[in-house]
């Protein structure tokens, strides 16, 4: 199997688009008053949210080509470039290094590590649940609600799920901003993925699609930009944001025969 099969099949020049959702979670949560910079320990959960999203990512493409094994015509599995057990055990690599990232979140924290780690795998069993629900239904609002949740990881990597109910009380702030940038997320995913439809019948539609994908990116950097005015302690996460941006840009140029949807 040629190392540009499996390019294909987790189509990697969209990677760059999805750890940028944990970094403006975490952003949301740390952008207002009272949590100030970023710990050592913050930015190694987060680090570690990030590579739990990027390998759920491909486990949700891996499932998705695995869904279509028999009717999308151009893909690695129908094309015999990847058989299907393989995939298979791809799909399952990535999904167990996805949740273990998401648990290894609770080694960084210096106090209520069950409670982090509990939390973490709860909301990466949310986003392989919604995952799989889309693969299955192609419903727009389910692929949008996957990136909403990708941006709750971040989010999750600093703040226990049953933190959030006191964080809404005393810091109401805080819970808004994450939760806006979820709905914003989802609704910007959702309409982009209900555009994509018929997009193999549409060479141009497909290009356009490909560049409303990597728009997330764009989207991504201006809100860590809003958030780091409010906090300049957030910098750390800016420089990121705009290091993937890069990333994209340079991996859109480098392997142009890799599709971008």
């Amino acid at each position: 199997m040629a190392v540009s099969s499996w390019l294909k099949f987790f189509r990697v020049v969209n990677l760059p688009t999805v750890p940028g959702d944990v970094l403006v979670g975490a952003a949301a949560t740390m952008a207002w008053g009272g949590c100030g910079s970023a710990s050592a320990q913050d930015m190694a959960r987060i680090a570690l949210a990030a590579v739990s999203s990027c390998f759920l990512y491909l486990f949700g493409l891996a499932d998705n080509d695995i869904v279509g094994a028999e009717t999308d015509w151009g893909r690695p599995i129908p094309d015999g470039e990847i058989s299907l057990p393989v995939a298979r055990i791809a799909r399952m690599l990535c999904l167990v290094l996805g949740v273990a990232a998401s648990a290894s979140v609770a080694f960084f924290s210096s106090d209520g590590r069950f409670m982090f780690a509990i939390c973490q795998v709860f909301v990466a069993l949310a986003l392989v649940v919604a995952i799989l629900a889309y693969n299955r239904t192609k419903r727009p609002l389910l692929m949008g609600l996957c990136r909403g949740i990708n941006v709750g990881l971040g989010a999750a990597a600093l703040f226990p799920l049953l933190m959030w109910i006191l964080v809404f009380v005393r810091a109401p702030l805080h819970a808004c901003s994450v939760a806006a940038v979820v709905v914003v997320w989802t609704v910007y995913i959702a309409a982009v993925t209900k555009y994509s439809e018929g997009e193999e019948l549409d060479p141009a539609r497909r290009r356009r699609v490909g560049m409303l994908v990597g728009g997330i990116v764009y989207l991504q950097l201006v809100a860590l930009i809003v958030f780091t005015l409010i906090n300049p302690a957030l910098k750390p996460l800016l420089v990121a944001g705009a290091v993937l941006l890069i990333l994209l840009r340079v991996m859109r140029r480098a392997l142009p025969k890799v599709s971008a949807s």
